[in-house]
């Protein structure tokens, strides 16, 4: 699947109680905290299907951090901190609904990112419970982003409806796309709003993202 996404990356350095929260022992930290909004679209689906572009359209927001995985860098996002606006893939169902404001082709008068351009995104459940709120201000254009911020590795486990509280855990996996390209890459500074639906609640700083890709993807393998 060829993806292209509009993404908004806030790194931090995360309170222990957070840190201890969305981490894996399996996968130590080795850098920042990640908050990432997405705005996906499934760019096969989109040419197959041209007078239908809602239909090869997503949202997601994501919980991680900075790892190491089969020997170069990576970003781990582990379910449940890993939610989308619509089923993709594994009888996944949708999750959460994310909304952002944005400066991309996607919005009337767009005109690209420029210092001091502000952005935000916000995301919550498909209940209405609140779960996170980002704020940033772009400073200046990057020559690369973040290591592994294009380089995941996903735990997948889900709760176990039989036995409540145990975790159906189907292990680690890396996904690695292929044929990466990055478009209006900037950085700059930015602000966060967790909500306890994440299981933490708090407000946390540091540098933020934002950046166009476009990406091959054919699922991953298992670390």
């Amino acid at each position: 699947m060829r993806v292209g996404q509009d993404l908004f990356v806030l790194c931090f350095e995360p309170p222990a109680a957070l840190e201890a929260l969305i981490t894996d022992p399996r996968l130590p930290r080795t850098g920042a905290a990640v908050l990432l909004f997405a705005d996906s679209v499934d760019l096969d689906r989109l040419a197959r299907e041209p007078l239908e572009p809602q239909r090869a359209l997503w949202t997601e927001v994501a919980l991680g951090y900075a790892c190491e995985a089969a020997g170069a860098a990576a970003t781990a996002f582990h379910d449940p901190w890993l939610m989308l606006s619509r089923p993709l893939g594994d009888g996944a169902q949708a999750l959460a609904d994310v909304g952002m404001t944005r400066f991309h082709a996607g919005c009337p008068d767009y005109d690209g990112p420029a210092a001091g351009r502000r952005g935000a995104a916000t995301a919550c459940s498909y209940a209405g419970v609140p779960l996170a709120d980002l704020e940033f201000d772009l400073r200046e254009p990057a020559d690369a982003p973040p290591a592994g911020l294009l380089r995941w590795v996903n735990r997948r486990a889900r709760p176990d409806v039989t036995q409540p509280g145990r975790l159906i855990d189907s292990g680690l996996w890396l996904v690695e796309p292929r044929d990466s390209a990055i478009a209006d890459l900037w950085r700059g500074r930015g602000r966060a709003r967790l909500e306890s639906a994440l299981g933490w609640s708090g407000t946390v700083e540091g540098e933020a993202w934002y950046l166009g890709t476009t990406y091959s993807i054919d699922g991953g393998h298992r670390l």
